[in-house]
């Protein structure tokens, strides 16, 4: 099926190539002397040095599809302008709270809905205008609640593209805390942070359908790659640490449009609007013996609290520093596994008869498995690297000509409906 670009050359109207004149070229061994001649050309090809989340997630899902969305431009999508109308809209809060305090809130949606009118129908009027309203009504109510802390280790700079209501004020938008450009040669990535909400913690602004933690961990698996990869969080974390190496950091999705229903409603709760994953500058085996998943497991479950406060920090920390947990996140396997019984006999031989070992340590067991799917931790992000590093060599090597830019990703088959040139020979 041709794609929507043919409709711009030909005059005729057609819905497959079969119903136009055409000549049939087959491809044939260089060898064989007929069909297409190759000929090496000498140009130098630039190599890439850094990659994108989008980029890589595109790479990975499927690697023609990444080639073609570098050769053609993508029509300017409805999403991706109201998504940045309510990106510069928290950039700018952040700089000038008092300048949006004394606006009206009314006249900026309208800014807003004038600014998206090309791509909506006056049918979606009411609905468009109650959604601007509450996506920075609840925007301005979490950075009220949880202003960034200040911290200047990222030069300020100016000129990133243009923001939508630093025009609309004629203020000036410059922080160290938003929006800020990164780009590292040597592992090979690039990206923009929305936020930095802390000294230790980054947030990103999603319109989108909020996803649980243990679905953006899951996401950014790379052996195998997930079925719709999804390296953000994995990626900028992996930059942060090499700003902050040996401290443990968080990445907070911000879906500052879940809580619409229950905003109107009157039942909000910015909470539900969060998902946050978190980094552990240790291995997991090394986390599970910490007084850091000690913590845990003193919040969890009632049998899980009963025993280990009986047991106390030392005695778990010794145990747990004599065991392997197991690499099966499948809670059967868990429980039926030596480090199960082991742990149990060990936990049972150090806690009184008052409380319920067995069952302390198997909700025990589903607590720190339960971390370890909503968290990345050293060897994970040691292994990312490595990862992009493949990436970038392969990625060069089929720019160079060497081979082809396959339709399946490292996954297989591409996910299709994440495909952005179907129309194309993907």
């Amino acid at each position: 099926t041709p794609c929507l670009y043919f409709g711009e050359l030909l005059d005729v109207e057609f819905e497959r190539f079969s119903d136009l004149d055409a000549v049939d070229h087959r491809r044939r061994p260089r060898t064989s002397g007929d069909g297409f001649d190759t000929h090496d050309v000498d140009v130098e090809t630039e190599t890439v040095e850094t990659l994108s989340q989008s980029s890589l997630n595109s790479y990975v899902n499927s690697p023609r599809d990444y080639l073609f969305s570098k050769l053609l431009d993508i029509p300017e999508q409805e999403r991706f302008v109201e998504g940045n109308l309510f990106h510069d809209f928290a950039e700018f809060y952040v700089a000038h709270p008092d300048v949006v305090a004394a606006a009206d809130l009314d006249d900026l949606v309208e800014a807003m809905l004038r600014e998206a009118e090309a791509f909506f129908s006056n049918a979606d009027e009411t609905l468009r205008r109650r959604t601007y309203r509450i996506g920075i009504e609840v925007i301005m109510e979490y950075l009220d609640a949880k202003p960034p802390e200040s911290e200047t280790f990222l030069t300020p700079t100016s000129g990133w593209g243009e923001n939508f209501f630093a025009a609309y004020f004629d203020e000036p938008v410059e922080s160290p805390l938003t929006e800020r450009w990164f780009e590292d040669d040597s592992l090979g990535i690039k990206g923009k942070i929305d936020l930095i909400q802390g000294p230790a913690h980054l947030l990103d602004y999603k319109s989108g359908r909020k996803k649980r933690a243990s679905q953006v961990v899951k996401r950014a698996a790379i052996d195998p790659p997930a079925d719709t990869p999804n390296f953000q969080a994995i990626l900028y974390l992996t930059y942060y640490r090499a700003v902050k190496p040996d401290e443990r950091l968080e990445f907070t999705f911000f879906h500052f449009l879940e809580p619409m229903a229950d905003v109107i409603t009157g039942d909000a709760d910015l909470g539900n609007a969060l998902t946050t994953v978190s980094y552990y500058p240790v291995t997991f085996d090394a986390y599970v013996a910490s007084e850091d998943a000690y913590e845990t497991l003193l919040d969890g479950y009632n049998d899980c609290v009963e025993t280990f406060e009986d047991l106390g920090f030392e005695a778990y920390t010794d145990i747990m520093s004599r065991l392997t947990f197991p690499a099966t996140t499948d809670r059967e396997e868990l429980r039926a596994s030596g480090f199960a019984s082991e742990f149990t006999a060990a936990v049972d031989a150090e806690t009184s008869s008052s409380v319920d070992a067995k069952k302390g340590v198997d909700q025990a067991i589903r607590a720190l498995n339960s971390v370890r799917g909503q968290a990345f931790f050293r060897d994970e992000l040691d292994a990312f690297e490595s990862f992009i590093q493949e990436r970038l060599a392969e990625l060069n090597e089929r720019r160079a000509g060497r081979e082809r830019f396959p339709t399946e990703g490292l996954a297989r088959e591409p996910k299709y409906r994440r495909v952005d040139k179907r129309g194309s020979p993907v």
